[in-house]
């Protein structure tokens, strides 16, 4: 079949009538129009007259360049488009755009001419865009999302339209990547300063200069929320949860504008939708600081993640929902639900949302006591976008993974963690206790007590000035008690041990207590020793967190052998061997592989108390009956720094990770020393 060339293209010269060029400038409105084209829609969008595009149109069918009444043949229409001058292609399809918008043609239609032109000028342009961008999000197409809404930006003349528009580019960027570096995001925070940024785009605009640690443009965003009362009702519910979510998160900024924590927002509001997910996530987060029962908290959270699936404005309310599951220890279910979530996230293509579902599971993992996987998920949580774009919320994937690898012994590994380098505006939000707290740990693992105490002391501030000083949220005290014990100042962990029991009202009232109870065995006679690790290996069998109960056992086993009931020592020094082991805490595996191993004739096992070195010892011993640091230094005439470093050498051979353990693991491995050598 012959088909016609683009620029300088030959007709057949078989077809009489109209000249080629006119011939050539049909074929090219007919090529561009596809499926829309017909003789008066051609006519019109060349200003020509109907008659004369009728002739030339029935030539080109008559040499095959046309199909039925006015469709281009497809070959025709390839090359005519593809030889087509750019200048003259953009022209066409921005002259078709506007053609079959006042034609009443679906909006996907015009809109593929506008992204055709490459430009768009007008209203209606700009609304065609954003009813396709529209579909696109709720489709989840976000490149072509975004597409859509960048031309529709340009397209607009009205500064308050492009203000609007800019928000929704944020947050279709957002999904993918949350960077403060972009055009958009610049175009954000002009349009924040301008006063342009729609009424009902403030809450979410607030967060994502939260996210970044912009305080004063978030400052902003919430002062316009106060003083735009016209139009607030269909605002109440967001309001409400958004008061709620930054007492949660932001606590300094719920401080500084009490007005939404108050529920005033609300108030002045119309009256609110109580079915929505804001409403119910709003209700749900101020029941952590009324302390209604776990039991009804936990199940209001599972209502939520069970009516409401996950958008860009539910993405906040189902976290929320997450961590109160793990808040009041529904670990199990939070997983699964974490699972769940994480999954769709990963089918939708959406990172940022993968990087939140991905740190909470972490969380959740770590709280079970398993180590690997939570280790393995805040790596995810990481890498799923370039650190910077995580803003504060780095906070929380790190601290998991510090944590986890300090309980691994892998202590290298955890302090290069800890030299990322983080938003000093973390510290002004709820991931600033986590972060303190892994940051403490790691000090306690690697013999550093005083260091680690500061990092505990701050937490705890932070909590009280916050008035969030709940166990739920971190059981500052409990670290306190340890880094003191393992200071070597009994007296004042008993204190910090049972002032915790005060606060959460007993032992058995939150699974913390566990931990306060074997921090009182460690400072307890033998004989109440047993007795209080026996009940905080009860506490931890209901608790969930199987290192915790690893870590009992441990004690327990160790306890009955310093009393010298071998026998009774070795069913929990076994469990806690197989725990330690399916947790991945290889430094409590080291340790109980010693405690438990039986006596043979090959002797003493590598990498006991034979592996110190003669100063190494005298520092161990020294410190096992309780002296302090500096206590040390004077009695051996040496520095402190040096005790510091004799004892991260210690714990790391006698596989112990604080100074509490050391009397028992020296008073092992001396009896099994004597079993050996009468063996």
């Amino acid at each position: 079949m012959p088909v016609g060339a683009g620029r300088g293209m030959r007709w057949p010269g078989t077809v009489p009538g109209a000249p080629e060029a006119a011939r050539l400038r049909v074929a090219r409105a007919v090529a561009v129009l596809g499926d829309a084209a017909e003789i008066g829609r051609v006519a019109e969008l060349l200003d020509a007259g109907y008659h004369e595009t009728r002739t030339v149109i029935a030539e080109l069918a008559q040499a095959g360049l046309i199909v039925e009444e006015c469709r281009p043949h497809p070959e025709m229409a390839a090359r005519v488009l593809r030889e087509l001058p750019d200048d003259e292609y953009r022209r066409l399809h921005a002259a078709a755009a506007e053609l079959l918008c006042g034609a009443g043609f679906p909006a996907e239609t015009v809109a593929r001419h506008l992204v055709e032109a490459g430009d768009a000028r007008g209203s209606w342009a700009a609304q065609i865009l954003l009813e396709v961008a529209d579909n696109a999000v709720d489709a989840d197409e976000l490149d072509g999302a975004g597409r859509h809404l960048e031309l529709a930006y340009r397209a607009s003349r009205r500064a308050d339209e492009r203000a609007a528009i800019a928000t929704r580019l944020v947050a279709v960027e957002w999904r993918i990547n949350p960077s403060s570096r972009t055009r958009n995001f610049g175009r954000l925070k002009a349009a924040l300063r301008t006063g342009r940024v729609p009424h009902p785009d403030l809450p979410m605009t607030a967060l994502q200069m939260l996210w970044h640690g912009y305080v004063l443009h978030a400052d902003q965003a919430l002062v316009r929320l106060r003083r735009g009362a016209d139009g607030a009702g269909a605002l109440a519910d967001r309001l409400e949860f958004l008061g709620a979510w930054l007492r949660y998160t932001h606590p300094v900024q719920a401080q500084r504008h009490q007005w939404l924590v108050s529920g005033r927002a609300a108030a002045e509001s119309l009256p609110p939708d109580r079915d929505s997910a804001h409403r119910q996530a709003a209700a749900l987060l101020s029941g952590l600081w009324e302390e209604r029962p776990p039991a009804a908290t936990a199940a209001a959270a599972q209502r939520i993640l069970a009516q409401h699936r996950l958008t860009p404005t539910t993405v906040e309310v189902l976290i929320a929902a997450v961590d109160c599951l793990l808040h009041t220890d529904r670990l199990d279910a939070a997983d699964a639900w974490c699972s769940a979530l994480l999954a769709e996230a990963t089918a939708r293509n959406a990172p940022t949302w993968q990087a939140l579902f991905a740190s909470a599971r972490a969380e959740t993992l770590l709280r079970k006591g398993n180590l690997t996987e939570a280790a393995g998920h805040a790596l995810i949580a990481l890498n799923l976008l370039p650190a910077e774009q995580l803003g504060i919320w780095i906070g929380r994937p790190l601290a998991v993974l510090v944590r986890a690898l300090t309980a691994q012994g892998r202590h290298a590994e955890a302090a290069a963690q800890l030299e990322r380098p983080v938003p000093r505006a973390l510290f002004e939000s709820r991931f600033a206790v986590g972060y303190l707290r892994a940051h403490g740990e790691h000090c306690l693992a690697t013999g550093r007590p005083e260091e680690a105490l500061r990092h505990f002391r701050r937490c705890g501030r932070l909590m009280d000035e916050w008035g969030m000083d709940f166990a739920w949220l971190a059981p500052w005290r409990n670290d306190l008690a340890a880094a003191t014990l393992e200071a070597g100042q009994q007296w004042q962990a008993q204190n910090f041990a049972n002032r915790h029991l005060e606060a959460i009202g007993g032992a058995e009232q939150h699974h913390t207590g566990g931990v306060s109870l074997r921090i009182l065995a460690a400072t307890s006679d033998p004989l109440r020793r047993v007795t209080l690790l026996r009940r905080a290996a009860a506490l931890a069998r209901t608790g969930g967190d199987e290192l915790e109960l690893a870590t009992v056992l441990a004690d327990l086993g160790d306890a009955y052998r310093g009393l010298g009931e071998v026998d009774r020592a070795r069913p929990p020094l076994r469990e806690a061997a197989r725990l330690a082991e399916s947790c991945g805490s290889e430094a409590l595996l080291v340790r109980l592989r010693v405690d438990t191993a039986p006596a043979t004739e090959a002797g003493p096992r590598e990498g006991g108390t034979e592996a110190l070195s003669p100063a190494e010892r005298r520092v161990a011993e020294l410190a096992a009956l309780g002296n302090r640091n500096r206590d040390i230094a004077d009695v051996l005439g040496i520095t402190s720094s040096t005790v510091e470093q004799h004892l991260t050498r210690v714990y790391r051979k006698l596989a112990v990770a604080r100074r509490s353990e050391l009397r028992f693991a020296l008073a092992a491995r001396t009896e099994a020393r004597a079993r050996t050598a009468v063996g």
